[in-house]
């Protein structure tokens, strides 16, 4: 049976979009009728993580992550996709803070925040508190770290509140990045040993120790880009504990990571939960399969609904792999059929046209309804309701294998070393059937390589805007932007709906307010 029914997920609820740090309570929980039982614990902490599944959402986080870099974009396709011009001006670096998906994921992510502190501030008025009392308490410490992790990687300066008993007039201010960072490092450091160490059914989907390591090698890695201080030392310790419990390890199969069924995955260290089930609710639905697919790839896949034919590949993305990369299969291109063998064609400006996904197209403001390449990373057979089943992976086994290598040659001033190599090495393998003809050496890994590694490896999987920051390649000149984009364009602005909120926030340098 689906993960979704363990009674930590069963207690989810949903918690309408709200821009507020205040979330109210509508229960009479107190310490002397509730978290008597470990149940009863987990079941209030279930809230918590509610906001979580925006993160995959396209109109959410998702389109932050992806739709600004070299991996995807949204051409507008005849009358579909224009959208006010939104991925035109996602794909340029030329946003606006009035465009609505920022204020979109900044209300889901301070949801996140604020019902964390809402559960933490309940556990606290429990006198006697319990050993589950105590690993659930700094369990939500550690995912509103997650929460706050996001924060500072999209915007930088944003405001910091971690309590709950706050003036119903509240307004933060805006708390420096550098302090913001110091909060998510320590949060996760003061009580990482607390942290359930196990990996079973009763931990998944929940943010257990070796998420925190995980968060922890995230952070240190990117700590120069942050506080302009390297930390790469503790990014290969935080990477080095995680692959030192021996839990986890590649999966044979690249693609078993992203099944319908994915939570017998050894792989994957965090994921957010996901079912086709209940009630939809747009701000956190992983729907990913309508976003790309054409309509006429409901009878290819097994879904329910008829996609809508936008994200596709940046086409200088999908022709760097390696033509015999089995990641390459994470892309649909060339004439599609459905699943008993016929040809499908187009169906709108080009209808009747034979549905041949192009990689190459030469404008995104024009582009045709085959134009692009799909993604096709996570399994679509089975999507009903306008969603997917799959659950999203936000850390894997892999990246922290990468993570540790970067490291490793950065503190060698960008030159691998054997140990880099093998690290790189054992992700590649798989992608090549163990074919050694395609192994790095020392001398062929470059920083350079490593990224493009990154990218194929983690491709759709929100991490292409952190590394290409990293790396000083966010902004510069991509198949349609012809340009670079300025350096402030690495945080995106506060959005205008809640400066118009709060007069307290003050705009990102380089924004109009």
């Amino acid at each position: 049976m689906k993960k979704l029914t363990y009674i930590f997920f069963l207690s989810f609820m949903i918690i309408a979009g709200c821009t507020d740090l205040n979330v109210d309570v509508y229960s009479d929980i107190t310490s002397e009728n509730f978290f008597l039982t470990e149940e009863q614990v987990l079941s209030a902490a279930g809230p918590a993580y509610t906001s979580l599944k925006g993160v995959a959402v396209p109109e959410n986080m998702w389109g932050m992550t992806e739709l600004t870099t070299d991996e995807f974009l949204i051409p507008t396709r005849g009358s579909d996709w224009y959208n006010d011009g939104i991925y035109q001006r996602f794909h340029r670096h030329t946003w606006y803070a009035t465009d609505f998906i920022f204020n979109n994921t900044w209300s889901v992510l301070y949801e996140g925040v604020a019902n964390c502190n809402r559960v933490i501030f309940q556990y606290n008025q429990v006198e006697e508190q319990s050993d589950a009392l105590i690993s659930v308490s700094n369990e939500l410490k550690a995912l509103r770290a997650l929460y706050y992790f996001f924060v500072l990687d999209l915007w930088g300066n944003a405001p910091l509140v971690d309590r709950y008993d706050v003036p119903e007039d509240f307004a933060p201010e805006i708390t420096p990045r550098s302090e913001i960072f110091e909060f998510v490092d320590s949060s996760l450091t003061a009580g990482i040993d607390v942290l359930n160490p196990e990996k079973n059914t009763e931990t998944y989907g929940r943010f257990h120790r070796w998420a925190a390591y995980t968060l922890l090698a995230k952070i240190y890695l990117n700590a120069e880009v942050y506080v302009g201080q390297p930390m790469y030392g503790k990014c290969i310790t935080m990477c080095d504990s995680v692959i030192a419990s021996g839990l986890y390890s590649l999966e044979d199969d690249y693609f078993s990571n992203f099944l319908a069924n994915n939570e017998s995955s050894d792989e994957n260290i965090f994921v957010v939960p996901y079912d086709n089930l209940g009630d939809i609710d747009w701000a956190r639905i992983f729907n990913i399969h309508l976003w790309t697919l054409h309509g006429s790839s409901r009878e290819t896949f097994d879904i329910e609904q008829s996609p809508w034919n936008g994200v596709c590949g940046v086409p200088s993305f999908v022709r760097s792999y390696d033509t015999d990369d089995l990641r390459l299969n994470a892309w649909l291109t060339g004439q599609q059929f459905s699943a008993t063998g016929d040809s499908l064609y187009c169906t709108k400006g080009e209808a009747g046209q034979p549905l041949n996904f192009t990689i190459d197209f030469e404008d995104m403001e024009y582009a045709t309804e085959y134009d692009g390449a799909r993604i096709a990373k996570y399994e679509y057979d089975g999507a009903v309701n306008f969603q997917m089943p799959n659950d999203y992976v936000v850390f894997r086994y892999a990246d922290v294998l990468l993570m540790k290598a970067e490291a490793i040659m950065r503190q060698n001033g960008g030159t691998a070393t054997t140990e880099a190599v093998n690290l790189v090495n054992q992700v590649r393998a798989r992608a090549f059937d163990g074919d050694e003809s395609k192994y790095h050496t020392t001398a062929t890994l470059t920083l350079d390589e490593l990224l493009a590694e990154r990218g194929w490896e983690l491709c759709s999987e929100g991490w292409r805007r952190n590394d290409l920051i990293r790396f000083g390649k966010y902004n510069i000149p991509s198949d349609f932007r012809p340009e670079p984009a300025p350096d402030y364009c690495n945080l995106f602005p506060i959005p205008q709906d809640q400066i118009n909120a709060n007069p307290n926030l003050a705009q990102n340098p380089g924004y109009t307010q």
